[in-house]
């Protein structure tokens, strides 16, 4: 089968690295990690990546609910297929049940990866991608004392203690020069530093189209996702301009 891939670039080494091993013929175009700020804008950038999409059997998404970009997507001419899971995170760690155990009761958990680090982002937290240089650029523009209020305000501690900044690993992907850097501004930012194990298997099932219902989302031509607010189901199918 022929196959479609957009993606955030965050998971760019894991696809290629996927890609390189299933037995599909891919055509792969990553977009880029900041668009997540602008749900409304990124929905409209992948809708129109999915209707120009030619010659594939299916598109695939290497995106979560992602700030709910992906509600509201409709597959056209051909199958649309996505990971139901509430954002990257969830995808890095390979499964919903696992995103579950470590982050119900603190879903807003700062996290890392590889592909942070080399596009240009520390981590995600609090619904916002943290800039490397975001406390740097609240100082310059308020002065020392402001910036760490400000900060704090925007970084609530969990009974009196940040929350700590998780670094998702692959066996697979080289992390070393990443997780130092990540390392030393969660300790930079005085937060604990957690380093986790990802499994690669969701983006590995996305690409080899292993797409089982509990795990995937297979929109057919004429349908469009929906959010659910469900914890496990997340985004559902529902037949064109529905609710």
């Amino acid at each position: 089968m022929k196959f479609k891939l957009i993606s955030c670039n965050v998971f760019k080494r894991e696809i290629e690295y996927a890609a390189a091993r299933t037995k599909h013929e891919c055509e792969i175009e990553f977009l880029e990690l900041g668009e997540h700020a602008r749900p409304s804008k990124l929905r409209e950038m992948l809708q129109q990546r999915i209707d120009a999409a030619e010659g594939c059997d299916a598109v695939l998404l290497g995106y979560g609910l992602c700030g709910r970009a992906t509600d509201g997507l409709a597959a056209r001419n051909r199958p649309v297929v996505l990971p139901r899971s509430h954002d990257c995170c969830g995808i890095l760690l390979g499964s919903r049940k696992r995103f579950e155990e470590l982050f119900r009761d603190m879903p807003s958990t700062p996290f890392s990866s590889v592909g942070y680090i080399e596009h240009g982002e520390y981590y995600f937290a609090d619904g916002e991608m943290m800039f490397g240089d975001s406390y740097a650029a609240l100082v310059e523009q308020y002065g020392e004392d402001n910036a760490r209020y400000i900060y704090e305000a925007m970084h609530p501690k969990l009974d009196g203690e940040y929350q700590p900044v998780c670094f998702i690993s692959m066996p697979e992907i080289p992390c070393a020069e990443a997780l130092g850097k990540c390392r030393a501004r969660a300790e930079e930012e005085g937060r604990p530093f957690r380093r986790l194990d990802g499994d690669i298997r969701l983006i590995r099932m996305l690409l080899d189209g292993d797409w089982p219902a509990g795990e995937f989302l297979v929109l057919r031509p004429g349908e469009t996702s929906r959010q659910t607010g469900d914890w496990d189901e997340i985004l559902k199918a529902v037949p064109g301009g529905q609710s």
